[in-house]
């Protein structure tokens, strides 16, 4: 008989309860074809859990696992059956956009593949960085990628924080008022729920909300309910990273998703301490240190103005560039002020899910107005290129960066910030990328961007060939465009 991975979580601290409508759940959502591992549907039981007055019994929620083990599937569903079912409003939030928008479509796309749900559904609206499911009841659920700035402005009954394990302080302190006052406590149900769910903190991570929800719940000094999987030892040198006992212990996915020898090979090419938090599931017992960047957080924020100082004059020059997996394009503008001090903002983040020809449209409308074009990124800028020049766009006006241009840029980017010579105004996702890339050597050619504390280096690096680009390409348009 194939092994499969233990489902029942390595240390565990629940209250009681007087109630749960867990099993209706997962029945319901079983009859539409999905399929639980045992450890999501202990999930779904603890997510339903309420008290003798019909309210949550678990106000806060904290689930830990190895990655891969699909730690966010439960709570995706519960997001639906609380706004489409109970008519409760809902806040997803995650730390990388990325993630944001993978859970949205994801969503979406049960929700219009089921004609009951479909018919209770209001709208969906998709602008990015405003993403919503709304329905008939009144009820939402709302997606954000978190910054210490604040919610979405709304009010919601259950929050969920995706990767946890990187929520700071900041963070927690302007989001949480959002489900400060979800409902009448005359209700019964009024208080909220926030559902907690990260992996083991690791060098890159600036968070330290989740790392003390861990401490305080093995110490047993706190009111949060909390599922863990993962190894329990005091050291590194406690844990034996080649026991296949471990990992069918520490990851409920093993034998149905993962298998011994991806484990094996994980192992052979990770470092100990790597292996050990990101596939065991092994807490240090003393949290470990964040890394800095190389562009100071308060130069980059002393550098934002407002949207009406944003300069409109003369022709703007745009970047556009690709992940290094060819999953993701971004797509950034610079233009100067009339001081010579160059203004820079990224305009969208994208997946590239649905091919190319949203980028090539981008620059097409703006083949008689921009400053010039550069595209970098593997294949996936090559095929974007290709399709310019066939359409005719002139080649002195889009340029395929090399890796000489590319470390220019980054050395330009990050020189501009020192020096006070640019201007962005305010984006979490530039924000983020900007203050959290160090430089990585590129063979001899120079510099890049690596992203640190979990962040992504690809805004930063587009924002970088876009200022790259308005100062190298000289390229005279026909008339003015607005950034964006």
């Amino acid at each position: 008989m194939l092994r499969r991975g233990c489902q029942e979580p390595t240390f565990e601290r629940l209250g009681t309860w007087s109630s749960s409508r867990g099993k209706d759940a997962i029945e319901m959502f079983e009859a539409y074809g999905r399929r639980y591992y045992g450890s999501q549907k202990h999930e779904m039981e603890v997510f339903f859990a309420r008290d003798e007055n019909g309210g949550f019994a678990a106000k806060s929620i904290g689930i830990t696992k190895p990655r891969q083990n699909g730690k966010s599937f439960a709570a995706r569903d519960y997001c639906i059956w609380q706004a489409a079912v109970e008519g409760n409003s809902v806040l997803y939030s995650a730390h990388h956009g990325r993630t944001v928008r993978k859970m949205f479509k994801e969503m979406c796309d049960f929700i219009e593949a089921h004609e009951d749900f479909k018919a209770e559904l209001d709208y969906i609206y998709k602008a990015g960085g405003y993403e919503g499911i709304y329905f008939k009841n009144g009820a939402c659920i709302e997606f954000q990628t978190r910054t210490a700035s604040g919610g979405r402005g709304g009010t919601y009954r259950i929050l969920v924080l995706d990767e946890a394990q990187e929520l700071t302080n900041a963070q927690m302190e302007a989001i949480i008022p959002t489900v400060s006052a979800a409902a009448e406590l005359e209700d019964g149900a009024g208080e909220p729920q926030k559902i907690y769910i990260g992996t083991v903190p690791g060098p890159e991570c600036s968070g330290t909300v989740f790392r003390d929800m861990h401490d305080r719940a093995h110490e047993g000094t706190t009111s949060v309910w909390w599922l863990e999987w993962g190894v329990q030892a005091n050291g590194l040198d406690e844990v034996a990273l080649d026991d296949v006992d471990n990992w069918y212990l520490a990851n409920p996915a093993m034998g149905r998703r993962m298998s011994e020898a991806t484990v094996r090979d994980e192992l052979d090419t990770m470092s100990p301490d790597g292996f050990a938090r990101e596939r065991l599931g092994w807490w240090p017992p003393v949290a470990l240190v964040v890394e800095t960047g190389c562009i100071d957080a308060d130069s980059w924020d002393a550098l934002s103005i407002a949207k009406n100082a944003v300069p409109h004059e003369g022709a703007p020059s745009f970047a556009m560039k690709f992940s290094d997996d060819g999953l993701f394009g971004c797509i950034a503008a610079c233009r100067k002020h009339a001081d010579g001090r160059y203004h820079t903002e990224v305009i969208t983040e994208r997946t590239l899910e649905c091919g190319i020809n949203w980028f090539v449209e981008f620059a097409l409308r703006r083949e008689d107005t921009a400053g010039g074009i550069v595209i970098d990124g593997g294949g996936t800028a090559d095929i974007v290129y290709k399709n310019l020049i066939n359409h005719g766009m002139p080649k002195q006006m889009v340029i395929m960066s090399g890796t000489h241009d590319f470390t220019m840029a980054c050395s330009l980017f990050v020189d501009s910030v020192l020096m006070g010579n640019m201007t962005h105004i305010s984006q979490p996702g530039l924000d983020e990328s900007a203050k959290n890339v160090r430089r990585r050597r590129i063979g001899k050619a120079g510099y890049g961007f690596d992203g640190i504390n979990g962040a992504d280096a690809l805004p930063a690096e587009t924002a970088a060939l876009a200022l790259w680009a308005c100062e190298y390409i000289d390229w005279e348009p026909d008339d003015d465009l607005q950034i964006g």
